[in-house]
């Protein structure tokens, strides 16, 4: 109870970590954001389309690291609520444990089956090539992008939020010299980029671990005295957070297919910038519910339920936001974005402002379904979490994605993303409110 999460204002602690919080979670995604930019002027359309087929390898990265961040930093913040710090510190142990031996047996399988991914992720003759190039120096380095959604939300809770923001920083910043450098002037073009990306991250992953070794945590690795019952709470806790990941990586397959079967490498060209965009957003919407997970946590942990459900206000509020500036912008500038990302052609740029502006509307929702999932784990309401997460991320938007285009081709496509935000906003927010009275007043 004597800390900071417990005393200072909500308000306060909202501004204190959500600036920090949005940067460690962009940490991942703003390198398949700069990357996709790099290739696309370099390679045009194919380039761009082959970051659409390797985007589900990045979410597959994010989604260990979400898996075991989130769902051990939440319970560690509740134990520090509860005046437990040992506990905390069994939790950290054992998620550390669980993300070594889940990175190990991933890496393995995915360096032995790499062509047969990136086919079954979408790419066809003439992208594999792209796609191969690129992902090479990823596929070496896939430990660290892991890694550093993993200490994001711990070094969050260990209470140094600027870090995390100092990391993504400098590791992004190199990313985005190392993408001009060997893309351009060393002419490496996709392995170029890929091989930023690759160093970026390590740089990232030295600083984040540097909080460990120069020994600033208050973390220790204790022996775990009920693993079994630990692992399955830290991996209920953390599912429902880290499905975001698994859900882009299995919808960025479906969109692949679906497009290469009702439209062609143009329309996967653009739809490759607008889910890179997408990856970028969703990650930055999930940055506002991870600043506000170790507040509401601890306090909720701590028996002060009122301080715990203040926070999700100004968490609904910044998701508010978010998704109309989001929304605008793409809908009122696409030709700008698509010139940003790519090298056009007179073909791409006839079919993709449509494209665009209708997948952008997807945004307007997408913020505040996403962070509700994230404040109902911290509120220890981690199923129904998880159900949302399901169903807005592969239940509902997946049978929306194989439907729509029977009847409207690849703009079914489209709207089946923005049918799938309205549907599952329609059931969770009246959910939460109702959690919210019931916590609160019953």
């Amino acid at each position: 109870m004597d800390s900071e999460l417990t005393k200072e204002s909500i308000g306060k602690l909202y501004g204190k970590y959500l600036i920090p919080s949005l940067g460690g979670a962009l940490a991942t995604s703003v390198y398949s954001f700069v990357d996709t930019i790099a290739v696309g002027q370099a390679c045009g359309p194919d380039g761009a389309a082959a970051i659409a087929v390797i985007n589900p390898y990045f979410a597959l990265m994010c989604f260990l690291g979400m898996l075991f961040g989130i769902g051990g930093s939440v319970l560690m913040s509740h134990a520090k609520g509860e005046g437990k710090p040992e506990r905390a510190d069994r939790l950290f142990t054992l998620s550390v444990l669980l993300l070594c031996i889940t990175i190990a047996i991933s890496w393995i399988l995915s360096a032995i089956f790499l062509d047969e991914i990136l086919i079954f992720s979408g790419a066809d003759d003439a992208l594999l090539p792209y796609a191969r190039s690129y992902i090479l120096p990823i596929v070496v380095s896939f430990p660290l992008f892991a890694i550093n959604t993993f200490l994001a939300p711990v070094v969050r809770y260990d209470e140094k939020p600027q870090l995390v923001l100092k990391a993504v920083l400098i590791g992004g910043c190199f990313n985005i010299f190392g993408d001009w450098f060997l893309v351009f002037p060393m002419n490496l073009d996709m392995f170029g980029a890929g091989l930023a990306t690759a160093l970026g991250a390590l740089i990232q992953t030295a600083i984040l671990l540097s909080h460990f070794v120069f020994r600033h945590s208050s973390l220790k690795f204790r022996k775990s005295r009920d693993a079994a019952s630990d692992a399955r709470r830290i991996l209920s806790t953390g599912f429902g957070a880290s499905i975001l990941d698994v859900a882009i990586a299995v919808l960025t397959i479906i969109i692949n297919k679906q497009t290469m079967k009702y439209g062609g490498r143009d329309e996967l060209a653009v739809l490759g910038v607008i889910m890179t965009i997408s990856f970028l957003l969703q990650h930055l919407y999930a940055g506002a519910g991870q600043a506000v997970q170790p507040i509401s946590s601890t306090n909720f942990g701590a028996g002060l339920r009122k301080r715990a459900w203040k926070s999700f206000t100004y968490l609904l509020w910044t998701s508010i936001a978010f998704g109309v500036l989001s929304t605008a912008v793409c809908a009122l500038f696409p030709e700008a974005i698509l010139s940003l990302f790519m090298d056009t052609t007179e073909s791409v740029m006839r079919i993709g402002p449509h494209i665009v502006i209708i997948y952008a509307l997807s945004f307007l929702l997408m913020a505040v379904n996403i962070n509700i999932v994230f404040f109902l784990q911290s509120v220890l309401l981690a199923f129904p979490a998880l159900l949302f997460s399901l169903s807005r991320g592969i239940a509902v938007s997946g049978l929306l994605l194989f439907i729509l285009p029977l009847f409207m081709s690849m703009d079914g496509i489209l709207w089946a993303m923005v049918l799938a935000e309205v549907i599952t906003f329609i059931v969770a927010m009246p959910y939460t409110l109702y959690a919210r009275k019931k916590q609160l007043y019953s």
